[in-house]
């Protein structure tokens, strides 16, 4: 059962932190693209370079840095984007932030301990949430492409408003 609540906050504390921090869920969906990425192409050099440092190279330490390099963006996103989704603009912010929310439990999930991986893939919701992985990527992206256009105003559209206010 422990491993279910494992997949759950996965997905739900991203979720979750994106909607009460009011972070632009598009920007979070996209900070964890960047994390896959990073895990792609970086992992292996930052864990050669954790490996000097420390005195045993084993499999555990590869992992935990591939999950720190995946969420790292995600974390600095919300901290430095926290407030940033005002108004209306936060219902229509649910759609990319449980986007993000799923796509973090796909990615964690596989870089998780052979051990752990192995219980929440025997769980039937995983099969549900891995199957339904195309869908969760190109509606994440989606979403996010569409709140961005449709939320972001140009500098030069408000300061336009602005000067037809003072008249």
């Amino acid at each position: 059962m422990t491993h279910l609540a494992i997949l759950a906050a996965l997905a739900v504390v991203p979720l979750l932190a994106i909607l009460l921090l009011r972070v632009n869920g598009a920007i979070a969906f996209m900070s964890l693209c960047l994390g896959s990425v990073l895990v792609t192409y970086t992992s292996s050099d930052v864990t050669g370079v954790l490996g000097g440092f420390s005195a045993s190279k084993n499999l555990s330490t590869n992992q935990w840095a591939q999950v720190a390099l995946l969420v790292a963006p995600l974390l600095l996103t919300v901290l430095f984007t926290r407030g940033s989704v005002k108004g209306i603009k936060g219902v229509t912010n649910i759609l990319p932030a449980a986007a993000t929310g799923l796509l973090c439990a796909l990615l964690v999930v596989p870089l998780l301990p052979e051990g752990l991986q192995a219980q929440i893939n025997s769980q039937t919701i995983w099969h549900q949430l891995n199957d339904a992985q195309t869908a969760v990527i190109l509606g994440g992206a989606l979403f996010s492409l569409m709140f961005l256009l449709f939320t972001h105003r140009r500098k030069h559209e408000e300061e336009g408003k602005k000067k037809h206010h003072k008249d």
